[in-house]
């Protein structure tokens, strides 16, 4: 029998592939459903999801195993509000509309056309050669590739912090510029889109798909079993021992160092999401807003039901604004400084904004510095043992689905 620990979506696109062709396994996640950082949560009829997340059409593997139209997906327009001494610009994608974004006073001439020649590049570059970028000796932060290529201290602080540091949950882009690189091209080919439902109806799709026999919840791994260095089985939190011919460690890094007993990987990044009400709409655009405050608490915000209404019962909005490093705050002050920088873009809503929910996610992403994907995390692995993860190559949707599939087809080799 195979074994997959965690029904995240790694596990879960492993899952998938394993039952496609045939082969016996079973599928154990702790949690009480699928899905396992893509979580949502339903209160007095709003969809708070954990985490600002969406989902690019250029993620290749969600296609290929759900049926997206299924899911009516809400999509997001491929630009931004960016706000700027008092004024709001919009920055429109150059290649949904070239001569709106050319013309637009979002960003400077200069960096518009850095930015448009940086895009026809990644549009000409596999997205193998971009991610072999990322396991370069050579690889820099994202910051200093911007800086190099010369994009201004304007492109930073209104653009590249607030979207990108937003994306990465890194306030100061020190994530690897091979990553920013193929994300950015993953933006310019993509729309980025929600289901309606919440985030967590793309895991709940993709299990819907597997054999309700092959999955348990509420079923928590507690070790495993090696003998002479081979995995026999996985022993349970309530202590029964489960044998297994192939064991599949789809969770993120910290539990699989956890299982394996191996030392503790690199700090992941952390968010926060708080969640607002309210019956006044605070602007009409299906996009983000981007602030350029120095050190903001909010590093962007979005009016979510401008994308998705169904987030909200009939007559109200919902805005979500996501806070990065949410540890440096007294949790009890992150609403309150969180609705003073909103109602400082949108002066309109003050008193109108009520706080619905503060949602911290410790362990949101991994860290990903210049070359980690030289990094072999676990250079000997027991035999018959096997990992998956978002960790493996770049924390995304994508990235995630494609290490599942890769651990089945590993195995079935």
């Amino acid at each position: 029998m195979i074994v997959i620990v965690g029904a995240g979506l790694a596990g879960l696109a492993c899952a998938r592939e394993l039952s496609r062709v045939g082969r016996p396994f079973l599928l154990l996640e702790a949690a009480p459903g699928p899905g396992g950082r893509q979580r949502t949560t339903h209160r007095d009829g709003f969809t708070l999801d954990h985490g600002f997340q969406v989902v690019l059409s250029s993620y290749t593997a969600v296609a290929n195993l759900v049926d997206i139209h299924n899911l009516n997906p809400r999509r997001f327009e491929s630009g931004a509000l960016m706000s700027h001494d008092d004024r709001l610009h919009h920055l429109t994608s150059p290649l949904a509309n070239p001569i709106t974004a050319l013309f637009s006073p979002s960003l400077p001439f200069s960096d518009k056309s850095r930015l448009a020649a940086l895009g026809l590049q990644l549009l000409t570059t596999t997205d193998s050669t971009l991610l072999a970028g990322c396991a370069s000796s050579s690889d820099m932060t994202t910051a200093s590739f911007l800086k190099r290529a010369g994009f201004s201290n304007h492109f930073m602080n209104r653009f590249a912090r607030p979207f990108f540091g937003g994306v990465f949950l890194d306030n100061d882009l020190e994530t690897s510029a091979g990553l920013f690189r193929l994300y950015l091209k993953r933006f310019l080919t993509g729309t980025a889109w929600l289901p309606s439902g919440g985030i967590s109806a793309l895991p709940r799709a993709i299990a819907s798909k597997i054999p309700v026999e092959c999955l348990r919840y509420n079923t928590r791994v507690a070790s495993l079993e090696i003998s002479n260095g081979t995995a026999t089985g996985v022993h349970l939190g309530n202590e029964t021992f489960l044998p297994a011919s192939k064991v599949i460690l789809a969770v993120d890094e910290p539990s699989a160092c956890a299982l394996l007993s191996r030392p503790a990987p690199p700090t992941g990044r952390s968010v926060a999401v708080i969640y607002f009400k309210t019956q006044s709409s605070l602007y009409k655009h299906p996009c983000l807003v981007l602030p350029d405050a120095p050190d903001p608490v909010v590093r962007h915000f979005v009016q979510i039901t401008n994308i998705a209404p169904s987030y909200a019962p009939l007559d109200w909005h919902l805005v979500s604004a996501t806070v990065l490093t949410p540890e440096r705050y007294p949790p009890e002050t992150l609403p309150q400084l969180a609705e003073g920088e909103i109602t400082t873009i949108f002066p309109h809503a003050i008193g109108e904004l009520e706080h619905l929910e503060t949602l911290h996610v410790p362990y949101a992403v991994p860290s990903h510095p210049p070359g980690f994907a030289a990094r072999i995390p676990f250079p000997k692995l027991p035999a018959n043992v096997y990992t998956a993860g978002d960790w493996t190559g770049g924390a995304s949707i994508q990235t995630a689905l494609e290490s599942g599939l890769h651990a089945a087809r590993r195995l079935m080799k």
